[in-house]
């Protein structure tokens, strides 16, 4: 269509219609996570393995693993580090830790079954725990499959002191499969690129999981996942989808369509290093997004999950879907900056029912600012180390730029999956802190 000057007009209403549902849905998740619920208390002391997946990570490994065997705990707790395929010293570390501490076992994959993904490795430490369990290996005690949990621990995580007795009571519930716990950023004040994302984790945990433990829907991450043994072994031996870009997501999504429940957990956390540079960010975020897409196959078993709550469904299919939402806001800053330099037309009827001048102008900027105003609320919230008052404004800037990384990683995305490339990039570490 064309306007009386010739220029070709862009209708931006829709896609402006969708933004704005799309933030309304946020808004309603930040309400509902206002009032967080007390986490359970006493019940269950089930046998914790912490399993470290570990490729390559001679220079975090031995701080990691000091960490987890200093863990406080009520139960018992075991380390299982899955060597996979590591050419540096990290299989030598974990053996040296393993020959002095007996709740350490190490277990060396090589190639050609190593170096394929996270998904083979945590299947080979849940075969292994698997077998143990069922012949009776003393190294678990007497704990059947049934009470035992799987703690996932990246080779960069530090679990809080009492995160395994925090965890533990929810799975008191024999409902429950599995419990994801708050994610930080270790090093968020040494690199600004570290606390854009210290931003991104606190926010998405404090924002958005503690609403969706309330519908029934709270997602899985890689790093500080609990999920019980005999819930795992329900989705076959290979519970983590082999070539699953993101095997968290796609486990959680499978557990929940199979009438288990998975929560979430505020009171207990766990850092992790984030990146500092920005290619190895944006190859992990092209890869997130990238299994984001895949988990869309998902989609028809969960929609026919009748034993599941409808709201769970719901917001679970809108979680899955909305990862376009980058998309369409990032093409309508584009056509609106195409319109203000007289390139196109552009029309927007989204706020016709406000009256013109000052009204709409205000409306249209709370519309725009929202989110972020949102997102740096609960950081300064719930963060370990806030932003001081006179620095909120420059980083709810830097934050809005920061968030359009998600455009490029989404065409990158996208373009992968045209061309059928499939392939698990490990993120690189900086080194023990």
């Amino acid at each position: 269509m064309s306007d009386t000057t010739g220029l070709v007009t862009i209708d931006l209403t829709p896609a402006s219609w969708f933004v704005a549902l799309t933030v309304a849905y946020y808004a309603a998740l930040f309400v509902l996570a206002h009032r967080r619920p007390a986490p359970p208390a006493g019940g269950a002391t089930p046998l914790m393995v912490l399993v470290v997946p570990a490729h390559q990570e001679e220079s975090v490994l031995a701080a990691t693993l000091a960490s987890l065997t200093a863990l406080h705990y009520g139960g018992e707790h075991r380390v299982l580090v899955v060597d996979d395929g590591s050419t540096d010293a990290t299989g030598t570390i974990a053996d040296a830790w393993a020959a002095r501490d007996p709740r350490v076992r190490v277990t060396h994959r090589r190639p050609p079954d190593a170096g394929l993904g996270k998904s083979e490795a945590l299947n080979h430490g849940f075969g292994l725990v698997s077998r143990w369990a069922a012949a009776g290996d003393p190294w678990l005690g007497d704990h059947a499959l049934e009470d035992v949990v799987l703690v996932i621990v990246d080779a960069d995580g530090r679990l809080d002191p009492e995160a395994l007795t925090t965890v533990a009571p929810y799975f008191a519930d024999p409902r429950v499969a599995s419990v994801q716990i708050g994610v930080r950023i270790a090093n968020a004040r040494d690199n600004a690129l570290a606390r854009m994302q210290d931003i991104e984790f606190v926010g998405f945990s404090w924002l958005v999981q503690i609403a969706r433990d309330r519908l029934g829907s709270s997602g899985l991450g890689g790093n500080g996942q609990f999920t019980r043994a005999s819930a795992l072994a329900s989705l076959g031996v290979a519970p983590w989808r082999p070539g699953a870009l993101t095997e968290d997501l796609d486990l959680g999504l499978r557990l929940v369509a199979a009438g288990w429940r998975t929560r979430f957990c505020w009171a207990a956390h766990v850092e992790q290093q984030g990146l500092t540079s920005w290619r190895p960010l944006l190859r992990q975020r092209t890869r997130w997004i990238q299994g984001h897409y895949q988990c869309w196959r998902h989609l028809g078993a969960l929609v026919g999950a009748r034993r599941v709550a409808w709201t769970a469904r719901a917001d679970l299919a809108l979680y899955l879907l909305l990862v376009v939402t980058v998309l369409v806001v990032s093409a309508t800053v584009v056509v609106g900056l195409l319109g203000a330099l007289g390139v196109v037309g552009v029309t927007n009827d989204l706020l016709l029912a406000v009256p013109y001048g000052r009204p709409r102008r205000l409306a249209s900027l709370v519309l725009s600012v929202l989110p972020v105003v949102v997102f740096l609320r609960t950081y300064q919230r719930h963060s370990a180390h806030p932003f001081r008052w006179w620095q909120v404004p420059a980083a709810a800037v830097a934050f809005t730029g920061y968030g359009y990384m998600w455009f490029w990683v989404s065409l990158r995305a996208l373009g992968n999956i045209a061309l059928r490339r499939n392939r698990w990039v490990k993120t690189p570490r900086v080194g023990a802190a």
